[in-house]
């Protein structure tokens, strides 16, 4: 028996409400562009059976807004073994060290490691919804990762940011730097998320067909999922803590 498909609803600070999260692809040089399903299942069926996957957000809480039900797949079905690169504490309001230990909390609970917790504070990449980080600079951090952990498969934002967050649209930015450039690792393959008009959005199950028929990959949650992803987002409610151990912040320059 299947278990009943459900769309996630999540809240985000600004109000925005995502029904449903989909991944469009890329890896064909020069920018990011469909690609046929059949492809996708063809590589799929080519790679090892556990895929090391990695996530490149840019505050603490993306993780589970918007990649909690793909995180899920890939941690739960698939087994994989799963990263998250997370380039800022999400410091805007002075908050990072809270948001921080909120973000190993919500990792824990959407089962990706603590040991693959990688999370940035950089001066030139600040949480500010008005300041464009360097691509070129946030490409070469990216890659370092993607070809120390040998990764076979990024996921981050589309060019939109799904919220139109400047900072999640840079990392689109950089991520398609590397595609054209061909500087990912050999047989990496390269995920955006879509971002979606207003009325998608707030369709819920409506969207459900039109999502999968537009995009290359797409993920649902079943009950179980849906209850650890609430539980995810709940630990990202601020409050006064010290900054637990389980998490190192990594000053660069």
């Amino acid at each position: 028996m299947f278990d009943p498909i459900l769309v996630v609803v999540c809240c985000a600070g600004l109000g925005l409400t995502l029904s449903y999260f989909t991944l469009g692809s890329s890896r064909l040089p020069h920018q990011f562009q469909e690609k046929n399903s059949e492809d996708v299942k063809d590589n799929e069926n080519s790679r090892p059976a556990k895929r090391r996957v990695m996530f490149v957000t840019a505050h603490p809480d993306d993780e589970v807004m918007f990649f909690g039900p793909t995180i899920l797949h890939f941690t739960q079905r698939e087994g994989a073994l799963v990263y998250l690169l997370c380039l800022s504490t999400g410091d805007h309001y002075d908050q990072g060290r809270v948001r921080s230990k909120e973000l190993w909390e919500s990792c824990h609970l959407l089962g990706v490691s603590r040991e693959n917790i990688l999370l940035y504070r950089c001066d030139d990449l600040p949480d500010n919804p008005s300041i464009v980080w360097p691509t070129v600079r946030t490409a070469n951090l990216i890659n370092q990762y993607l070809h120390a952990l040998d990764i076979d498969m990024v996921v981050t934002f589309d060019s939109g940011g799904v919220s139109g967050h400047i900072n999640h649209s840079s990392l689109y930015s950089a991520l398609q730097h590397l595609v054209e450039e061909d500087y990912l690792p050999e047989n990496c393959e390269a995920f955006s998320l879509d971002t979606v008009n207003i009325l998608r959005k707030y369709s819920s199950l409506l969207d459900v067909p039109l999502s999968y028929a537009l995009s290359s990959c797409a993920f649902t949650v079943d009950r179980k999922q849906y209850s650890i992803i609430q539980r995810a987002m709940r630990a990202h409610i601020s409050h006064n803590c010290d900054l637990s151990n389980d998490v190192q912040v990594m000053q660069i320059t």
